[in-house]
């Protein structure tokens, strides 16, 4: 028995190792903070399964494998933008960093396909005056990004992920929503975790890079939660040999216990028989 005990404490310690191996479960800090334009990737996206070369309001999420998201906005129309973050982030964290605006007017501009690429090839940010405030509605948390005029363009900034590779969003207005995640990373095992609801569509991109997508739908509710776990490719292989070292670990405990078990009982009836044998001699 004691055996066995050293060997199951000696697979356990193994076993913890190699989850670590599992970064993808942990967020690596990363205390940069960029605040050049070129941080962002301004991809001017369109609903084609729509047939439709028409702009829409578009919310892009970067996820990373830190504790940030880089998040792009396609903006028709808008003086106002409702972030509704889902956990608590970190008080001593500013919401929004690196806020970039590369818009017009929108009494000026044509929210065009053209307008859009051109626009994503700016390398300065527009002269457009912006405030940052906060409120709670029932009992929810509210950051409110406003313009100081209806703006139609690009605005990116970065903000905090709560702990874990895991991201809830919630739309406050109907909108097209698309998560990239990094090269190497996926989502969709079930033991893992998976995107909710279910993607209107998953492709790659040009850079291996998984891309989820929610197309705006007039007839479903909102705002409806978005949630995302994503993970390095590795990380399903990597828990089934972990799980598989556990499960072979207990399986021999087990299997010592039972041995054990019975030797103990023959040597219990072993003695009571020789103590029968003994009375009928004396």
């Amino acid at each position: 028995m004691r055996n066995a005990t050293i060997l199951t404490l000696l697979i356990l310690i193994f076993a913890t190792i190699a989850a670590g191996c599992i970064d993808e479960l942990v967020p690596v800090k990363d205390n940069a903070n960029n605040t050049d334009i070129s941080t962002y990737e301004f991809d001017v996206f369109v609903n084609q399964s729509a047939n439709s070369d028409v702009v829409v309001n578009t919310t892009t999420f970067y996820l990373s494998k830190d504790a940030s998201v880089r998040v792009v906005h396609m903006l028709v129309n808008t003086t106002l933008i409702d972030i509704v973050p889902i956990d608590d982030m970190s008080s001593n964290q500013e919401s929004l960093t690196n806020i970039v605006i590369i818009a017009d007017n929108a009494n000026t501009t044509d929210a065009s396909v053209e307008v859009f690429n051109s626009y994503s090839l700016a390398s300065e940010v527009s002269d457009i005056g912006h405030t940052i405030s906060k409120d709670v509605i029932r009992g929810q948390k509210h950051t409110y990004l406003k313009f100081n005029e209806t703006i139609t363009g690009f605005v990116a900034y970065t903000m905090p992920a709560p702990i874990g590779q895991d991201f809830v969003y919630i739309p406050s207005s109907p909108s097209i929503v698309r998560f990239i995640l990094p090269v190497g990373y996926t989502t969709g095992n079930p033991l893992i975790g998976v995107a909710r609801p279910q993607p209107d569509e998953t492709y790659h991109d040009n850079e291996g890079r998984e891309t989820l997508i929610w197309y705006e739908h007039e007839d479903m509710p909102m705002p409806r939660s978005i949630m995302v776990k994503y993970y390095s490719i590795s990380a399903p292989k990597t828990l089934l040999i972990v799980g598989s070292i556990l499960a072979f670990g207990a399986a021999i405990v087990l299997a010592d216990y039972y041995i054990t078990r019975k030797n103990l009982k023959k040597i219990r009836e072993d003695i009571e028989q020789g103590s029968k044998i003994d009375e009928r001699k004396k």
